[in-house]
């Protein structure tokens, strides 16, 4: 198995929840930002399912880069040892410290994760989305 199918593997069993990906989004932010991350939480409020239809996979694919960039630094160990060397220090130092040090955009996750489990909310398609529905399908 490669390295970048073993860090894939890696989050998904150890970083795969939302606080974990918003931290090591934070962690590692991408070199052109198009949008601040603090925006990006807000916008969650408003279309809840941006979290699972886009901000999930781009938070991942942060993580995937970053960790394959740095978690193979000892070369005399092997891929699967330095791997899970780097995560634990992720998940026992890094992620907790980021997570403290911004501490209030993860309580408006843990706000926007209790919405969308609610049984009472409801999820509209954004206006984009609701013009793709009507060229795919229209009506009459």
């Amino acid at each position: 198995m490669n390295r970048i199918e073993l860090v894939k593997q890696a989050i998904a069993r150890q970083l795969e929840d939302p606080y974990n990906l918003l931290a090591l989004r934070l962690l590692f932010p991408p070199d052109r930002v198009v949008v601040r991350i603090d925006k990006e939480i807000a916008d969650l409020y408003t279309y809840p399912e941006r979290l699972d239809a886009s901000y999930s996979d781009e938070w991942r694919a942060i993580a995937i880069r970053a960790i394959f960039t740095n978690a193979f630094a000892d070369h005399w160990r092997s891929d699967e040892e330095n791997l899970e060397r780097y995560i634990g220090y992720l998940r026992r130092e890094a992620v907790p410290r980021t997570i403290h040090n911004h501490i209030e955009l993860f309580r408006r996750l843990g706000e926007i994760l209790q919405i969308r489990g609610s049984d009472n909310t409801v999820s509209f398609p954004d206006p984009g989305r609701q013009a793709l529905m009507k060229i795919i399908w229209p009506e009459g």
